[in-house]
């Protein structure tokens, strides 16, 4: 369990100004997911850190600890190469909301309205303030991300890709995040759904092609037998 995560991370920000960090929250169907946080480095960000870190640090995430309240250590920071970039990444599990609530509550700044779930439907609503304790350097700028089950419905998040929406956070900003999602409907991806709501005018663009085709057809079958029959009546 950690204690006053994004305080934890503020703190780091004080070595990283320029530094990208994820809280990324993933649940499943059942309710059970993960909440990772991840934070991304560029060279000279690696540099400072395994500086900070001392000669015995085999990767710069090492620098990086998170505590709980009674003392334990929550789970480290493991290094991960994307492109050009080393991102750490720690990440926690929980087997339901409540477990999630627990998580979430461990945070500075976090406030819950509502993690439920009801009749099939996921409510996602609660408060992400990035104001800095005083004396404390602003945080710096998060992507707040949650990954979603089922059919995405209402919600104000600045980006969407699938099942998974994100907000952008800037230093020293509250802002209210809310999202829910239909648990028996089908998550489509990103393209699709705006490809599926012009099938149907799509479909009336087929039928009267169709239609049209059929009367073309009709219209030549008639000609035909009227020459056929004048082609008789001259033979006569």
């Amino acid at each position: 369990m950690m204690r006053r995560r994004i305080a934890g991370i503020a703190a780091l920000a004080v070595l990283l100004a320029g530094c990208q960090v994820n809280f990324v929250t993933r649940i499943e169907p059942s309710g059970a997911g993960s909440l990772t946080t991840e934070v991304g480095l560029s060279a000279d960000e690696v540099a400072q850190l395994k500086s900070f870190a001392g000669e015995a640090a085999a990767s710069p995430c090492d620098a990086m600890t998170l505590q709980a309240p009674d003392g334990s250590v929550a789970p480290g920071f493991v290094e991960e190469k994307r492109g050009e970039e080393t991102w750490c990444v720690s990440t926690q599990t929980f087997e339901d909301g409540s477990e999630l609530e627990t998580l979430y509550r461990q945070l500075d700044g976090i406030t819950i309205h509502e993690l439920v779930e009801r009749e099939g439907i996921f409510v996602y609503d609660i408060d992400v303030d990035l104001q800095a304790p005083q004396g404390i350097p602003a945080v710096a700028a998060i992507t707040w991300a949650v990954v979603l089950p089922g059919k995405i419905g209402d919600h104000n998040a600045d980006r969407v890709d699938g099942p998974r929406l994100e907000w952008l956070l800037q230093p020293g900003e509250t802002r209210r995040l809310t999202a829910s999602s239909d648990q028996y409907g089908v998550s489509l991806p990103s393209g699709l759904g705006d490809m599926l709501d012009r099938l149907p005018l799509s479909l009336g663009v087929a039928a009267a092609c169709l239609c049209l085709g059929t009367l073309l057809i009709m219209l030549a079958l008639v000609f035909v037998l009227r020459s056929r029959k004048r082609s008789g009546n001259d033979t006569e």
